[in-house]
């Protein structure tokens, strides 16, 4: 069977350096970091002080009353996301279209403050007051079940849950749905807000968290010698895609190609990364050839980048076996030097801009690249934007646990 081609025609942008794909492009191209002093609960107790929050956040403008009220976080960026990808791309979901729009949404964190919400009352003086949507309202498939209620969407609705490859995961198994013929158009993201106490705490008594106090907006520095841990962030990220040719009949503008996915598993531990690269550079490789690409075609890497010691070099290194000597010729950025690592949405904003670095031809900076580590000896373009010549783009995710992901892409062949 014929597989039918894939598009993205619309990007919804919820993050902290900007709401909107115009505000959240026009702050990573500026090299502007998004954190700051965390503000929404004390930190007091923690040896992490900063984060990349999402400010100036109105649910109201986004969803209804109801779901403002109830909905955690996490699905009310998803739900934010999704009506400003719809918006962007001027696709209208009604009736006809319902059944053939498929929902692939991912988190990790998911409704953590709903559950904290409910632990605090089943273990406080009223073990009786746990709100009653709770049950409804931190389980990972809450946010894929209100894009499907909020837009009368009635196909197929999944979540997925990667860590931090579910956004790129997500977004190839919606593509996947569209592809093989069975929907025509697909709605897919990652969202996660890990801000609140539980899932920072966990975050922190891994020792995964950066420990700088100086200045926040020199906490995250992906690939730099000076770097010493993650910088947590939160948002959400939704792309909308289409079967190339209803794109076309509609005229819809279409931001780039999903040419190719690949995903595996270092099996080595939760927390170590093989340092040697070794699965990367094979996910990397077989996405690659699942484009029908080579080394060579790559223009551009926007990189998993966490900032994490350990993490960075792997990736480096994994780069590196994957493409060769090409490695050295490809700018690579990390845009989690900005907007911090929010988790499940970190690999949909990442594509997301994949998709306006085509669109405009530039590539974001990799900031707070003051001392380079020898270990990461790429070009991670530092600190100022820079205008390149970009056709296809490779985007990698690699999450604790192992996991490792990438997917191409690119501006479409013959258009």
């Amino acid at each position: 069977m014929r597989r039918r081609r894939v598009v993205i025609t619309g990007l919804g942008i919820v993050a902290p350096n900007g709401i909107g794909k115009d505000e959240f492009w026009n702050s990573l191209v500026a090299g502007r970091s998004a954190v700051d002093f965390i503000k929404s609960f004390d930190v007091s107790p923690y040896p992490c002080k900063v984060a990349a929050e999402v400010r100036s956040f109105y649910p109201r403008e986004f969803v209804s009353a109801r779901s403002a009220k109830t909905a955690a976080r996490f699905s009310q960026f998803a739900l934010a996301a999704t009506r400003l990808a719809l918006t962007d791309s001027k696709l209208s979901i009604g009736p006809s279209l319902a059944s053939e729009t498929a929902i692939c949404y991912g988190t990790s964190v998911s409704g953590s403050e709903v559950a904290e919400d409910a632990s605090r009352a089943l273990y406080g003086q009223d073990r009786t007051d746990v709100k009653p949507w709770a049950a409804l309202e931190y389980p990972a498939h809450a946010a894929s079940s209100y894009v499907a209620i909020e837009f009368g969407i009635t196909g197929p609705a999944m979540s997925v849950s990667s860590n931090c490859c579910t956004g790129i995961d997500a977004i190839h198994t919606a593509a996947s749905y569209i592809a093989e013929g069975k929907v025509k158009v697909a709605i897919a993201g990652g969202s996660d807000a890990p801000l609140f106490p539980l899932p920072f705490s966990a975050f922190c008594a891994l020792g995964a968290l950066s420990s700088r106090t100086d200045d926040p907006r020199k906490a995250s520095r992906p690939y730099d010698l000076m770097r010493d841990g993650i910088v947590l962030g939160e948002g959400a990220a939704t792309i909308v895609l289409e079967d190339l040719e209803t794109a076309l009949d509609r005229g819809a503008h279409i931001y780039a190609e999903v040419l190719g996915h690949a995903a595996a598993s270092e099996a080595i531990g939760m927390r170590k990364g093989d340092l040697e690269g070794a699965i990367m550079a094979s996910t990397l490789a077989a996405a690659i050839s699942d484009a029908r690409l080579g080394p060579s075609d790559i223009d551009h890497i926007n990189a998993h980048g966490s900032s994490l010691p350990d993490y960075d070099v792997c990736d480096t290194n994994g780069f590196k076996k994957a493409l060769g000597k090409h490695a050295y010729s490809i700018p690579v950025t990390s845009i989690k030097s900005m907007i911090g690592q929010p988790v499940s949405a970190a690999g949909a904003f990442q594509i997301a801009a994949a998709c306006l670095s085509i669109a405009n031809q530039m590539v974001p900076p990799t900031i707070n690249q003051e001392v380079p580590d020898p270990r990461c000896d790429l070009d991670y373009v530092p600190n100022r934007a820079r205008n390149a010549r970009i056709r296809n783009v490779l985007v990698n995710g690699h999450s604790f646990g192992g996991s490792c992901a990438a997917l191409v892409v690119g501006r479409p062949i013959g258009l």
